[in-house]
């Protein structure tokens, strides 16, 4: 009889909801839709109740995949509560999922959800309960949402599962909003399938707005989530089959750096707080490629303006995981988006999405096409 494996096919790192969840308000369902990196015959989610105060209500919970689909139960149970600090795993629902199929969620929730992430363009809110699809139905989009051009939220859900003969090794994108809005992880995650089919699944486990070092406050910041080194450990370490991790955070660091919060963003502690993610990785035999930070400048604030002094700590910064000799792989963000006539401190034209620091289609393309692929899985190393 062959073995058969649960697979991670898609995960978020949780954060809080904007303003407690209230954006989103209750009886509500929330739809997206991702591509299956391997085939299966079953698949269970994963939720999370890390910041509500009381009980989460999972209405119902339907997932599609091809012709068909299941509704996804715990405990055998349609409708079930999430307590807090509760890590919960759904039973295990019969759906053929074939690599490369489109598979997609959609769980109604009654009541209001105090976290969510933001890494899927095409999510989808509806009122009600709407996990049974219907023709020319309409999604609602929050105005906060309309406003900030973000994408719409996914409460609650952490991880998805399928059970399948293939066993695939996970890498980890850990960063912020440009990992987060999935510009280059999913071409990435495509040429990984194309190179390698259903050998690695490439996980997205950044949240916008999010620090290695600091926590902001202010209205967004419960949003931005916890600093890199407090979600290291639950949005990355505790990941299945983990075989490679893509550090990329620090951007956000930079234009935090001030006066006031040099005691705490500055070069020494993001040397040591990189340094001991990356030592302890490599005891779990888990591959490490750091990202240099790309280009800020040009970007427009309104609250506050991009210094001098924040360029001079992220080119600092850049050097350092340049020439830090620890990692597995060093991949040059900065050196594939920068700009060519403006000595590489800016964004080149083209490659963002108007803002001079996320990359566009095009960006996330470009930076997706750079990977040497061989140097990300390892396989270049076993061949050497």
């Amino acid at each position: 009889m062959t073995e058969k494996h649960w697979v991670p096919v898609w995960h978020q790192a949780v954060t809080r909801s904007l303003m407690s969840g209230k954006v989103y308000g209750r009886n509500k369902t929330a739809a997206f839709t991702f591509r299956a990196p391997v085939s299966g015959t079953k698949i269970r989610l994963t939720f999370r109740n890390l910041y509500g105060s009381g009980p989460y209500e999972i209405g119902t919970v339907r997932v599609y995949a091809g012709n068909h689909s299941c509704i996804v139960t715990r405990e055998n149970r349609q409708s079930f509560r999430i307590l807090p600090g509760e890590k919960a795993v759904s039973d295990a629902c019969d759906l053929e999922v074939r690599r490369g199929d489109a598979v997609e969620i959609r769980i109604f929730h009654p009541g209001i959800i105090a976290e969510n992430n933001m890494i899927e363009e095409n999510a989808q809110m509806f009122s009600g309960d709407r996990t049974i699809r219907e023709k020319g139905e309409k999604s609602q989009k929050p105005l906060l949402e309309k406003i900030i051009g973000a994408y719409g939220g996914v409460p609650s859900l952490e991880l998805a599962e399928v059970l399948s003969e293939q066993p695939a090794r996970v890498i980890a994108a850990f960063g912020d909003s440009i990992t987060a809005l999935s510009r280059w992880t999913k071409p990435l995650a495509e040429r990984l399938d194309e190179a390698y089919p259903g050998e690695y699944v490439l996980l997205n486990s950044g949240i916008s707005g999010n620090c290695l070092l600091y926590e902001p406050d202010g209205f967004f910041g419960p949003v931005f989530g916890e600093k890199g080194t407090s979600r290291f450990e639950r949005d990355v370490l505790d990941l299945p089959d983990l075989h490679a991790v893509i550090l990329g955070l620090g951007v956000n660091d930079v234009s935090y750096y001030t006066a006031e919060t040099a005691d705490v963003i500055n070069t020494e502690n993001y040397r040591r707080a990189v340094t001991e993610m990356t030592e302890r990785l490599h005891s779990r035999g888990v591959r490490v490629i750091a990202q240099t930070i790309s280009p800020r400048l040009g970007v427009a604030r309104t609250m506050e303006k991009y210094t001098q002094e924040m360029e001079e700590l992220r080119l600092e910064l850049n050097r350092w995981i340049r020439t830090a000799g620890i990692f597995d792989y060093v991949f040059d963000a900065e050196e594939v988006v920068r700009d060519e006539h403006k000595d590489g401190l800016y964004y080149a034209e083209g490659l963002h999405q108007g803002n001079h620091l996320h990359p566009n289609a095009e960006g996330g393309k470009k930076l997706a096409y750079a990977y040497d692929l061989a140097r990300l899985t390892g396989i270049s190393d076993s061949k050497e």
